[in-house]
């Protein structure tokens, strides 16, 4: 596991940062002045170190002069609020192998990571899951309120198959109620399907009713 010496006196922008690096599996130490960075360099040897400019007990410029001086195959990073283009000169011929500005972000960090330490082994990328084509509802009727389960023109009005609901929505098709309408989906469905497994819901119930014909 790759290690990290954050050195930040500003507690919330030490947390954010030790949160980021935490999250891809760094093992992560912090210090809050330049003089407790230091020691915590020399004694943990850590692969990259990101530090402040402004600190108390000893500035950022002199902890890269002596991490350099001692560390030679660690990596530093300047992250400062400081848009100077001296501070920027200075940090680089103190040590620093990079000057980034305050706030950054873990796509940045990231980069700039991958750059210098390229030996480290970085967290895959999650693959993006393509989105489902949307397909609308569909609904039919095999068979509405009759009392007589004979179709044909007598019954156009009143009559035929009893109540038989087909719908398609989401990839399922769910049946509400099995009248004698269901005998012609049966065989529709024979005829689309043949041997072919399919799963199919049914149910009479009126809340599911309601629940596909508001899909419509």
């Amino acid at each position: 596991m790759p290690r990290v010496l954050i050195i930040e006196d500003d507690a919330e922008n030490r947390r954010v940062l030790a949160d980021l690096f935490a999250r891809e599996d760094w093992n992560v130490l912090e210090a809050k002045d330049g003089e407790a960075g230091l020691e915590l360099a020399l004694r943990n040897r850590p692969e990259l170190i990101l530090c402040d400019l402004l600190m108390p007990k000893s500035n950022g410029f002199e902890v890269c002069r002596s991490i350099r001086e001692q560390l030679q195959p660690t990596k530093i990073i300047v992250v400062s609020g400081r848009d100077y283009g001296v501070d920027r000169i200075s940090a680089l011929e103190a040590g620093a192998d990079e000057y980034l500005l305050k706030p950054i972000t873990w796509e940045l960090l990231s980069s700039t990571i991958g750059r210098l330490l390229p030996e480290i082994p970085r967290r895959p990328e999650p693959r993006s899951v393509p989105e489902r084509e949307s397909v609308p509802a569909r609904i039919r009727l095999w068979g509405v309120r009759g009392s007589i389960p004979v179709p044909g023109k007598s019954t156009v009005r009143y009559g035929g198959n009893t109540s038989c609901v087909e719908v398609r929505a989401d990839g399922e098709i769910i049946i509400l109620d099995a009248g004698t309408g269901i005998r012609l989906l049966g065989l529709a469905l024979d005829k689309e399907f043949g041997r072919r497994s399919r799963t199919i819901r049914k149910t009479s119930s009126a809340f599911w009713v309601m629940k596909a014909l508001a899909l419509v």
